[in-house]
């Protein structure tokens, strides 16, 4: 949450083929002999290593490879975050600074959270614990801060977490502070943490840091770019359900001009102790590994209106679920998915492809759109097989809050959108290299209606009818019911979305008519089930009709927007973008060392 609410070795496969290679680069590749799969049928065939690999680098001006990932892109338009992939690999410092206020018997709030030893205890543990240590303390098989980002990312993601030894005091009452704040909580006690840290370090002994304190303020910008990598400011004073703002979890920027000799806070998170301290015995990391994950780049999955849950809930960036999901390592850099084109299925092919729990292995499988650019910033399908393995086990079996995850394995399919606007929100930054150079945002996200960004919303629409129409006639898509369609059509448009679930089933009840939606095993594709967005007839059409913006197979990216007349927007649209994949999970099994594998078979319409 951004500003948010509280709101994871089968050595052969089938037919004794070998497994294809994880997209964790430790993991050593799969062999040749995959290649010589064939169905019984005798159509050509194509396996994973056929493949191309999902493209997480760009070149510069003077033809330097770099990174590509969410916040390189950010980095690139002037708003620094922790670089999700190091390209020295050096792991990156999170600065953790407990910060407490002074005593005030007129704030009833002030006397509900102590700042004493076994708080700060907690705090350490909760950001910094070894698993066995932290599943000791809280009764539960939860990760601290670090051991999950260590996992999730990999290895590419992980940095080393630095709590400070004591308490900073703010010189004042928790009411004193937020009376004086000249801009928001996290930004203004920012200026005061940096002040306390200078001044204590530059005593005798460093201070309250102690003399064993090793750390010159310094030493928290790893990539010497004038600013410290990252800072939490974790505070001693309860958030309150009705405030989404000044006492509350968020991820924020200073918009401070970077010092190399006296490096900046940009980057911040600020979150109250309470949200660690009402779970898992006072040991709860899961909204701090949340806002975390923002300090990345990534965006809120679920809807910041209260409309729909694109998602399902069972994201860590949605409802603090399991693990990230593909995508979003996609973007980070974590993994680098197989791409398969329509263009590699012409002629009758079909791909018979591999996939282990992505928690686990890394592995997952984009299905391109036309004119797919190859990152993770564009639009497509992402197939990944989840299941309650790894990090993702605690939560998926035992929930979290009033969700829970998938008890059962099976394979989520994910329609995404994350192409890119630079200045103009309605022109797109496809060329790989210009989306490391001046990448921008995204232009939709998984709010309904979308949020301002540039003048206009981070939204865009499918239009349901002949022409354009002020953005006023805009209504929620789509309809909740299958098989209604005439209460379908009644919207003039349908919104996009940054990612959301293809769901297996569909009820009445599903990520569009639900804000607070749950999603369910039977929401995943299992064995000898299949997928196609094929809109003429029968079942699988019920895929289009409900989540897709056009209510058929047609990609977002089938309209390009041509400017605008007024509040009317003028479009066009190419009837040939369509989705024409098929596939079909032709078997899925439990392994002891990745929780499970899946076999699917793809082919074109």
């Amino acid at each position: 949450m951004k500003t948010s609410k509280k709101s994871a070795v089968l050595a052969s496969l089938l037919f004794g083929l070998t497994l294809a290679a994880c997209n964790n680069p430790s993991t050593p590749s799969s062999t040749d002999s995959q290649k010589s799969v064939s169905s019984s049928t005798s159509v050509p065939t194509i396996t994973n290593n056929d493949l191309n690999k999902g493209k997480i680098t760009y070149n510069d001006a003077t033809g330097a490879e770099h990174h590509l990932t969410r916040s390189g892109i950010y980095k690139a338009s002037g708003a620094p975050h922790v670089d999700s992939y190091p390209e020295d690999g050096k792991r990156q410092k999170l600065l953790v600074a407990p910060i407490s206020f002074q005593a005030n018997p007129d704030d009833p709030n002030a006397s509900l959270i102590t700042a004493d030893d076994a708080l700060l205890q907690k705090i350490n543990k909760t950001f910094t614990a070894s698993d066995e240590e932290l599943q000791e303390l809280s009764g539960s098989a939860i990760t601290s801060v670090q051991s999950f980002y260590e996992k999730s990312s990999f290895g590419r993601g992980a940095f080393d977490v630095v709590v400070l030894p004591c308490w900073i005091e703010y010189n004042g009452t928790a009411k004193a502070f937020q009376n004086s704040a000249t801009s928001g909580a996290g930004v203004s006690m920012s200026a005061y943490v940096r002040d306390w840290y200078n001044t204590e370090y530059a005593k005798t002994n460093h201070g309250s840091l102690g003399a064993d304190w090793q750390y010159s303020w310094s030493d928290f910008d790893s990539d010497k770019d004038g600013y410290i990598d990252l800072i939490w400011q974790v505070y001693a004073y309860p958030y309150t359900s009705g405030d989404t703002s000044f006492w509350w979890a968020y991820v924020t920027y200073t918009g401070n001009q970077p010092n190399a000799t006296n490096p900046q806070i940009m980057t911040l998170a600020w979150a109250s102790t309470k949200f660690m301290t009402e779970n898992f015995n006072g040991y709860d990391p899961h909204t701090f590994i949340h806002e975390t994950g923002h300090t990345y780049g990534v965006n809120d999955y679920y809807d910041y209106n209260n409309t729909w849950r694109p998602m399902g809930t069972v994201d860590y960036m949605d409802g603090n679920l399991g693990d990230h999901n593909a995508y979003t390592k996609f973007m980070y850099g974590w993994v680098e998915p197989w791409v398969l084109r329509e263009e590699d299925l012409e002629g009758d092919k079909e791909a018979v492809i591999t996939l282990r729990a992505q928690t686990l292995s890394g592995d997952c499988l984009v299905l391109a759109s036309p004119n797919y650019n190859g990152t993770a910033f564009d639009e497509y399908l992402m197939v990944e097989l989840v299941g309650p393995y790894g990090l993702a086990k605690r939560d998926y079996m035992g929930g979290y809050t009033n969700y829970t995850g998938f008890r059962n394995p099976g394979i989520r399919i994910t329609h995404v959108d994350a192409r890119m606007y630079n200045s103009d929100h309605d022109a797109v930054v496809t060329d790989p290299n210009l989306l490391g150079k001046n990448g921008g945002d995204n232009r939709v996200s998984n709010t309904y209606m979308g949020r301002s960004k540039s003048g206009k919303s981070d939204t865009d629409f499918w239009p349901k009818d002949e022409g354009s129409a002020p953005a006023s006639y805009l209504t929620k898509h789509p309809n909740a019911k299958v098989g209604t369609p005439s209460s379908y059509a009644s919207g003039k448009y349908a919104y996009y979305t940054e990612s959301s679930l293809m769901q297996s089933s569909i009820s009445d009840e599903n990520w569009t008519s639900s804000a607070n939606y749950n999603a369910k095993d039977t929401d995943l594709f299992t064995k000898n089930a299949r997928f196609s967005l094929k809109t003429s007839s029968g079942a699988s059409s019920a895929w289009a009709k409900t989540f897709m913006p056009s209510g058929s197979n047609l990609w977002n990216k089938a309209k390009t927007t041509l400017g605008w007349k007024g509040n009317q927007q003028i479009y066009e649209i190419n009837e040939n973008y369509t989705c024409n994949y098929s596939l079909r999970v032709t078997d899925l099994k439990l392994d002891d060392t990745y929780g499970a594998i899946a076999t699917l078979r793809i082919s074109l319409l």
